[in-house]
Order: C-alpha cells, then sequence, then structure tokens
C-alpha cells in the first residue's frame, strides 16, 4: 500500500467516525439523567425508566405500570418534600415541594400529585397549590430543562 492509498483510508475513517458522531449527537439517545427524589431520605421514587410521557401543557408524567404499583405500595411514604433532578452536561437541580395530600397548599407553592383526582395510579402531576392546580405567572413549572430533557429522548407530549 502507497502513502497516498494510507491516507486516503485514513481521511475516509476520520470522515466516517465525525458523521457518526453528528449523527448520535442529533439523534434522540444521549446522555442524560431524570429523577424524583424523596428530600427526607434522598431516595429516588421515579427514575427516567419510570416514566413513559411527559405532557409538557398539563405537567403529568404518565408511569410505566410497575412505577405506578410500586409508588402505590408506598402509600404515606411519599409524603414530603422532593427534588426534581434533570442531569446531562452540568446538571440542574429543580426543587419543589410537599406532596402531602391531606393538607391545602396555596397557589404559589408546587405540589406533586399522586395519584390524581380520579385515582389513577399511572399518572403524576405537578401542580400549583392543593387540592386544585391554580397557575400562577411565571408559572415555575414551565422548567425548559424538563421540557427538553423529555423532547431529547422523544417523551414529549405538548
Amino acid at each position: 500500500m502507497d502513502r497516498s492509498s494510507s491516507l486516503a483510508t485514513l481521511l475516509g475513517i476520520m470522515a466516517a467516525l465525525s458523521l457518526w458522531l453528528i449523527i448520535v449527537n442529533q439523534s434522540q439517545f444521549f446522555s442524560g439523567e431524570f429523577g424524583i427524589y424523596l428530600a427526607k431520605n434522598n431516595t429516588k421514587v421515579v427514575s427516567d425508566s419510570d416514566i413513559q410521557h411527559f405532557n409538557a401543557s398539563s405537567h403529568e408524567f404518565t408511569l410505566a405500570s410497575e412505577c405506578a404499583e410500586r409508588l402505590k405500595t408506598m402509600g404515606w411514604r411519599l409524603a414530603g418534600d422532593f427534588t426534581i433532578v434533570v442531569k446531562w452536561g452540568s446538571g440542574v437541580k429543580w426543587s419543589i415541594c410537599a406532596s402531602d395530600n391531606i393538607h391545602s397548599y396555596p397557589s404559589s407553592q408546587v405540589v406533586i400529585m399522586y395519584p390524581n383526582f380520579e385515582m389513577n395510579y399511572m399518572v403524576m402531576k405537578i401542580q400549583m397549590g392543593y387540592p386544585w392546580d391554580q397557575p400562577v405567572a411565571p408559572d415555575p413549572r414551565d422548567n425548559p430543562r424538563i421540557v427538553e430533557y423529555f423532547e431529547r429522548s422523544g417523551r414529549l407530549i405538548q
């Protein structure tokens, strides 16, 4: 093999690797993490693989049936403060408040509702206030990192 053939082969391999990296970076597969953690003991109660879809307009997560069953059995142990963690690159943490359905919360308080009022254990909702969802402006649930995360993973419903 002569020098020009070796150089052409090397350039071809480099071009193919560059093209592959571009395609991988533009695809729905990316290195990221999503989780909802119970603050009192830093337990991850919902992981990325537990979520089938995120509806950005209603702020609802559709959960996998295994996750719904696991959370259903946790009952009162889900009460308390939660943190939503969205990571890729540098990462971001978004703290939200209690989801204790026994008390009422003002519309300025971010609350996780689980299950929803129809007792649908497949749906977890982030809402403003409890018992009714009363959004305020600006709405802190409109966190672009969450929307971007689920859009990148192909699980966003608008």
